[in-house]
């Protein structure tokens, strides 16, 4: 069965604001990239924030699936090695609302206070695996660099995109990309693995 015009609206303007900008793209190039008719994109899609808004709703799906990854110390490995893969992908296939906030603006103020709730919630969930990975005697560090290292550890997530964007002009994500994200991430904490945590990420964190 073909994509309903609605999806291929959505699909088509996510690919458009990704590789060009927000501000970069028209509701005319959206419409000539589906092959409707302007007046047709506008019938399901008033405007560009309107796409935004459904955007915004698409990511907090996958937010909510890598939220309720569980960890405990019997399998914060396995567990974090999931979490780690679905951050970034989470990232970069909506790259352009993490990236262009400015230009897109507040889509509505309740879903501006999702945004912080779910920034809030990702650090804590990431000091929790962290935690559990101590308890279960994979990572040395003290408690107290937990939440400096959870920051640090969303940073290279959250900017990996726009990184390789205005650094290497990589704009699709490609198996590389990928890996050279969660290989950077590791960098901020790997010294303080052990060498059986180490070999555990070596052959399972990457695709």
């Amino acid at each position: 069965m073909a994509p309903k015009t609605k999806d291929r609206i959505l699909a088509a303007s996510l690919r458009l604001f990704n590789e060009n900008g927000y501000d970069a793209v028209t509701t005319a190039r959206i419409s000539e990239e589906v092959g409707i008719s302007e007046g047709n994109l506008w019938y399901h899609f008033r405007t560009k924030r309107d796409l935004v808004r459904e955007h915004q709703l698409a990511l907090f799906v996958l937010i909510d699936k890598r939220l309720s990854v569980p960890s405990t110390p019997e399998t914060v490995l396995e567990n974090y090695a999931l979490l780690n893969r679905m951050m970034f992908e989470e990232v970069w296939t909506y790259q352009y609302l993490y990236r262009d906030q400015a230009e897109y603006g507040r889509a509505s103020p309740e879903l501006e206070e999702r945004v912080h709730q779910i920034y809030d919630m990702t650090t804590r969930i990431l000091i929790r695996f962290f935690h559990h990975m101590i308890e279960a005697r994979h990572l040395d560090m003290p408690e107290d660099e937990l939440a400096p290292l959870a920051d640090n550890t969303w940073m290279v997530i959250r900017y990996w995109p726009s990184f390789l964007r205005e650094t290497r002009r990589v704009l699709k994500l490609d198996k590389a990309a990928l890996n050279a994200g969660i290989r950077h991430h590791f960098a901020l904490f790997e010294t303080h693995l052990t060498k059986e945590a180490r070999n555990y990420f070596d052959k399972n964190a990457y695709a």
